[in-house]
């Protein structure tokens, strides 16, 4: 008879390190950009970019109007020799590319993690909704999923005009919540990956390739509310939509 599973389960802090400038920004996804030291964050209120250079110090802050429908994660990748963003367009069954050159366009993947979330006050007649939390291996693009419940692995090829397409995936079903949102690589290997519930307000860590849970951090009650999430300084960065507010979360021993 196999050992019963044991997930550590630890208590964390959170440190509120500044607030976006933006008026009434709604900041959903959000990723470090390590070559460039730059914080990107997903707007859902307009589908805007936001750029916050110098993340630790200065802080200058832009914004660059991609259009994306409701976004809730964005990653950085490379595409064809050049860099691209990748915002997910979570209101609309879309990706949202932005080149190096500034273009905009679409990748499309209707009937790949979209649904009706399982938290929706309407569950037959409810919106739609797609992917949210974005990152990259190397190979392949992963996506946090609300409505599917699941952890994606999404297989890129090229399309007729050379832009990313989905041509395959794979996935592992959540082990608790149903409001998974920001992914953050765990390890440099990007064996595991973080992954939080938005509801419970918990970070999980997940075996990308068992999709066990291996690790559990509790957020205080009254800590702001985690969404997009990203890697900063081996340290966890988190955005919550409602204040704007940019926190970093402290590890306990358990």
């Amino acid at each position: 008879m196999p050992a019963p599973s044991y997930v550590p389960v630890r208590r964390a802090s959170v440190e509120v390190l500044f607030t976006l400038e933006k008026e009434a920004a709604k900041p959903n996804g959000l990723q470090y950009d390590a070559a460039t030291d730059r914080l990107l964050a997903a707007d859902q209120r307009d589908g805007a970019l936001i750029t916050v250079e110098d993340p630790r110090g200065a802080r200058r802050q832009s914004e660059f109007a991609a259009g994306s429908t409701g976004p809730s994660g964005v990653t950085v990748m490379p595409w064809q020799g050049e860099g691209i963003t990748v915002m997910s367009g979570t209101h609309a069954p879309d990706l949202t590319v932005i080149d190096a050159r500034g273009d905009v366009y679409s990748v499309d993947h209707r009937g790949v993690g979209t649904g009706i979330v399982g938290f929706s006050k309407e569950p037959v007649t409810g919106q739609h909704t797609g992917f949210h939390g974005l990152e990259w291996d190397g190979g392949h693009l992963w996506a946090a999923s609300p409505p599917a419940r699941k952890i994606f692995r999404l297989d890129l090829q090229l399309d007729a005009d050379g832009r990313p397409m989905i041509a395959g995936c794979s996935w592992f079903p959540l082990v608790f919540g149903n409001r998974p949102h920001g992914l953050a690589w765990a390890d440099p290997a990007r064996r595991t990956v973080w992954c939080n519930d938005t509801t419970l307000n918990c970070v999980y860590r997940y075996d990308t390739v068992s999709g066990e849970c291996v690790e559990i951090l509790v957020l205080p009650a009254d800590a702001p509310v985690s969404h997009g999430m990203t890697i900063v300084d081996g340290d966890l960065w988190y955005c919550e939509d409602n204040t704007a507010r940019i926190c970093r979360v402290v590890r306990g021993s358990g």
